[in-house]
């Protein structure tokens, strides 16, 4: 699900711009793992990061910091669309 712009009840290019970002990083940093060892890598659950992985959805601030940390990335790393810190083997 997107977010959605208040007044006019759209979803807005740069939110779908960060959930696009979101989905493309985590496919990227899962690389081998299945969904259940990459969702306990990541401290959330399978189902999270089944929807995560299958879709571009936006994401909590909380889960992005989840996300961040066992990343070993910022957050601003993380939703930069050009960085590829996530990418490396942690």
């Amino acid at each position: 699900m997107y977010g959605t712009n208040e007044s006019t009840g759209t979803i807005t290019r740069t939110e779908m711009d960060v959930a696009k970002t979101v989905h493309r990083k985590l496919r990227e940093a899962q690389g081998e793992l299945t969904q259940r060892a990459f969702a306990r890598k990541l401290g959330i659950s399978v189902g999270m990061v089944a929807r995560l992985t299958t879709a571009p959805e936006n994401v909590t601030l909380s889960t992005l910091a989840k996300i961040s940390r066992a990343l070993r990335v910022t957050p601003s790393q993380f939703l930069d669309n050009a960085d590829t810190h996530h990418r490396k083997n942690r």
